[in-house]
């Protein structure tokens, strides 16, 4: 390959923290690593990807794929004594034990706010189980993800390992944005039926569809290219996949199996440079053909996982059988 050495530097991690690897960090260490994330600078990567016949405009694109360095959002605000925060609720009489919501956000951002209603909405539909809810920081499940806050959205997985820890064996993640508008008890026991749950489409369908991705469109071409060489396919005929709720099964090897590709992508980190940068990597990983049963899955439940508000009214999801609606956002 011609200018290899410039490729990006495609085996090291622009996103990756100079810092010791620990269970805890103190919030002095916090703002230390809050720091860090803000002095990274990726616009040169986003800057010389992008192009006209991208999707989005270009400070759209920028924000998705900086997403994790803080520019606006905070994982600790020492100044106004802002402090990270997770809790776990049991929501009715929690169930069987072994079923969990979880949430992230950072700090200082409408869906830190959103998030905090997700508990109430559970209760009042009637949710037996638990929630796990975490607001700045960032999920540490194994004392080794903090060195990768700055890879965009990589915190879903990392924030399902945080309630296995806490003994969970099926743990849905749920965008913070979204409320319960009718009992989501039924995809715990889809779990049951499938590994995994989640919105898919098949490749090219409904390119304006919010949440489908258009490769071509969304996804730097460095990375295109870096998917194509990682999966030795054309990334471009993935499935696609949607993760506003996206549970796992943590008791299948395969899963687990999962979760380690997942654990090689996060250390790469280019493979996140997109508008949709959790997703791609998610499509990339389960299209290989030991993942790609689980897109055989159509139970006609999975397409009422969520809807957005500006599609339907609370009343209209609930009526409509939508276990979640999604609010809009601006930060």
């Amino acid at each position: 390959m011609e200018n290899e050495k410039d490729y990006y530097k495609l085996m090291e991690n622009p996103f990756l923290l100079d810092i010791e690897d620990k269970m805890e960090y103190t919030n002095e260490e916090l703002d230390h690593i809050q720091s860090l994330l803000q002095k990274k600078y990726l616009d040169y990567i986003i800057e010389d990807g992008y192009n006209d016949d991208f999707k989005w405009p270009f400070h759209h694109v920028r924000d998705r794929c900086t997403k994790g360095l803080c520019y606006k959002q905070r994982i600790i605000d020492l100044p106004n004594n802002i402090l990270p925060m997770k809790n776990l609720y049991k929501v009715g009489d929690g169930g069987n034990g072994k079923n969990c919501f979880v949430c992230y956000s950072h700090l200082n951002t409408d869906r830190c706010d959103f998030s905090k209603t997700m508990l109430q909405s559970l209760e009042e539909v009637g949710f037996n189980g638990y929630f796990y809810l975490f607001n700045g920081g960032f999920p540490n499940p194994t004392g080794t993800e903090m060195k990768y806050a700055g890879v965009p959205y990589s915190f879903k997985v990392f924030a399902i390992l945080e309630a296995r820890k806490k003994g969970f064996e099926k743990v849905i993640w749920i965008d913070a944005a979204c409320y319960a508008v009718n009992n989501p008890q039924r995809l715990f026991d889809m779990l049951n039926e499938n590994n995994v749950i989640f919105r898919w489409f098949y490749p090219n369908q409904f390119e304006t569809e919010p949440g489908k991705i258009s490769y071509d469109r969304e996804v730097l071409p460095k990375t295109l290219e870096l998917l194509n060489k990682l999966t030795e396919r054309d990334v471009r005929n993935d499935f696609n996949v949607n993760t506003i709720v996206f549970g796992l099964n943590l008791n299948l090897d395969i899963i687990n199996d999962f979760i380690a590709e997942y654990y090689e992508m996060v250390k790469l980190g280019l493979p996140f440079l997109s508008t949709y940068p959790e997703e791609t990597v998610f499509a990339a990983i389960l299209n290989k053909p030991k993942y790609k049963h689980v897109f055989n899955y159509h139970n006609h439940e999975i397409s009422k996982l969520y809807i957005n508000e500006h599609y339907q009214n609370k009343n209209q999801a609930k009526s409509s059988g939508y276990f979640f609606l999604q609010r809009r956002y601006y930060n």
